[in-house]
């Protein structure tokens, strides 16, 4: 009996080549939608092959060119150029406008940034060729170095804000410290002057907590309308510490500001309204509502006067007691810690703060330094006293919603399932948060049921102080998303701090395909010296250009480079 005759057999070979077919088909598909060629991305862009099965309504804006991140990238370093006499900042969240301050820190400068598509850069970078490294000489004038950046930005059409002047005259601008509201119509600015005096003794009496071994200044922060370019609201604090640096003490959530002060210990709550500052609220010594007409006459003030204790450590020790089960075997155990840890919970002072939300806000405190702090030898197996303590508060309620030690395998689920709402930073051009090489970390060695406790209780001691996170601290940028490249966070990472500088160039990888996609030049510009100090580098990222400033700090000599995308530079790969 023929086979080829037998009609069953027939279609039996038509079902098998019809799903091979349909199997080789979507291989081809998949390779294609996967490719990193240009080419091929454009022509996916073109026939919307990228948009298949995906929802429109729930795509964030341009969420189809996250690919491209990979073909395009600032692969093209410029060594050693020519920038004006000032201090950069950083980018606007719209990419449009790049912030500064002046040399003697009075002054905002505001440059507009043109683009690469601006007249005469394409052909400027045309005489680098194909080396990823561009190194100068001292030809003239009309070199590269010192051109280049006068091509991307409008120095000739800079607009500068005198803002420290007349009465403030003694204040002088945060280079460390800019906030952006409202997506960046406004940017938020801290002045400062070193204050000398003695505080009140009414403060002690209306702080409970005050740490008054700090040094004391006085604020100023500016709000400054970025489209006008004028300032639209000024706030004064006279005689308190904040901690303005890298934006350490000030959280935003939508239109909400939350300032700390470490001085007092309490947070004032601000909101802004048509580009001014209105306070709604102070959290910390009292609950809302207090009956502040109580006598003050409480004796001689000195060091052996019993004050309250503030509200927000009263709702603390409360929420911890309540947590206690007095049915449980363990009960009278769980009494005799909370006792013995009293007298620390009592004196802990908050270190730093963050608006979970409009409503929610995480608040760490620690131990109070002491005159003579000596670390207490511990034997072995014993665990020490917790020095930490993570509390979320709600705002509107005043109420403490949880409490976590600094080794809480808890706190730690709750950073690695909600650390993109924590950081509270998006880009405007996809609506990703950045991807950061600890959360990666964590997510791919700590997801394990097998894990032992002592193992996950090391973990939440190391990664559990990366909250409360410092507001915009983090650059949006596409290529320092950890999950699509792979580098050495050592020297780079999204968290917008200074690091040291490499001996050799940053290596960036696709973490798919592990190939070198591009490198950052920013080497060490002097031999490493232990005695001397650390050469430090630090990144200004554009939100979603291929466009990187690093700024190399040797002492008190800056250099700079720009690292950007030249499509004739030829990324060579790392040799075996």
């Amino acid at each position: 009996m023929c086979y080829y005759n037998n009609r069953y057999y027939r279609y039996f070979l038509q079902f098998r080549f019809s799903r091979l077919t349909r199997h080789l088909i979507m291989t081809a598909y998949n390779l294609r939608l996967q490719s990193q060629n240009l080419v091929h991305m454009l022509q996916n862009r073109e026939s919307c092959y990228t948009r298949v099965g995906s929802k429109f309504n729930q795509s964030p804006y341009l969420t189809y060119e996250r690919g491209f991140y990979k073909c395009i990238t600032p692969c093209l370093t410029i060594d050693y150029v020519a920038v004006p006499l000032v201090y950069l900042r950083k980018f606007t969240p719209d990419g449009s406008k790049l912030l500064a301050f002046s040399h003697d820190q009075r002054s905002l400068h505001i440059y507009k940034y043109k683009g690469f598509g601006a007249s005469g850069v394409g052909e400027l970078i045309s005489e680098v060729g194909e080396t990823e490294c561009y190194i100068a000489g001292n030809r003239g004038p009309g070199t590269l170095k010192n051109t280049i950046f006068d091509r991307l930005f409008a120095t000739n059409d800079v607009r500068i804000l005198r803002l420290c002047q007349g009465d403030y005259g003694r204040f002088y601008l945060h280079r460390e410290f800019s906030v952006f509201l409202e997506n960046g119509r406004y940017v938020l600015l801290a002045a400062m002057c070193i204050l000398h005096g003695a505080l009140a003794t009414a403060d002690y009496i209306s702080y409970p907590d005050l740490f008054d071994k700090l040094d004391a200044f006085s604020y100023i922060f500016f709000v400054v309308d970025l489209v006008l370019g004028v300032v639209t609201d000024r706030l004064f604090l006279p005689q308190d510490s904040i901690v303005i640096g890298h934006n350490h003490g000030i959280s935003v959530h939508d239109s909400l500001v939350a300032i700390m002060s470490r001085l007092y210990q309490c947070i004032y709550i601000y909101e802004v309204v048509a580009g001014r500052l209105v306070k709604r609220e102070t959290i910390g010594p009292r609950p809302r509502g207090f009956i502040d007409e109580v006598s003050s006459d409480i004796g001689v003030l000195d060091a052996n006067t019993i004050l309250p204790i503030t509200h927000i450590k009263q709702r603390v020790l409360s929420f911890l007691y309540r947590q206690i089960d007095a049915n449980s075997s363990r009960s009278s155990q769980r009494y005799q810690d909370f006792y013995k840890n009293f007298d620390f919970l009592e004196h802990m002072i908050m270190e730093k703060m963050q608006l979970v939300n409009r409503d929610l806000i995480l608040l760490r405190f620690e131990e109070r330094p002491k005159d003579n702090d000596i670390t207490p030898l511990l034997t072995l197996g014993e665990i020490p006293t917790p020095r930490r303590f993570y509390v979320f508060y709600t705002i509107l309620g005043e109420q403490v919603m949880g409490v976590y030690q600094d080794d809480s395998v808890e706190l730690l689920q709750i950073i690695l399932q909600f650390y993109d709402q924590m950081r509270n930073v998006r880009s405007l051009h996809t609506g990703d948060a950045p991807s950061l090489p600890p959360q990666f970390f964590l997510k791919q060695n700590f997801v394990d049921a097998n894990k032992t406790i002592n193992f996950m209780r090391q973990a939440a001691l190391r990664f559990n102080p990366s909250v409360p996170v410092s507001t915009q601290s983090y650059s949006p940028s596409p290529y320092l998303k950890y999950n699509e490249f792979s580098y050495d966070d050592r020297l780079i990472s999204p968290l917008e701090r200074p690091k040291p500088c490499s001996t050799e160039p940053i290596v960036f990888r696709d973490r798919t395909t592990k190939l070198v996609k591009f490198r950052l030049s920013a080497k060490a510009r002097r031999q490493n010296n232990p005695l001397a100090p650390r050469e430090l580098c630090a990144f200004i990222c554009h939100p979603f250009e291929p466009l990187i400033l690093s700024i190399q700090k040797y002492s008190h000599i800056y250099a700079y480079n720009i690292h950007l995308y030249n499509h004739n530079t030829v990324v060579v790969p790392e040799s075996a």
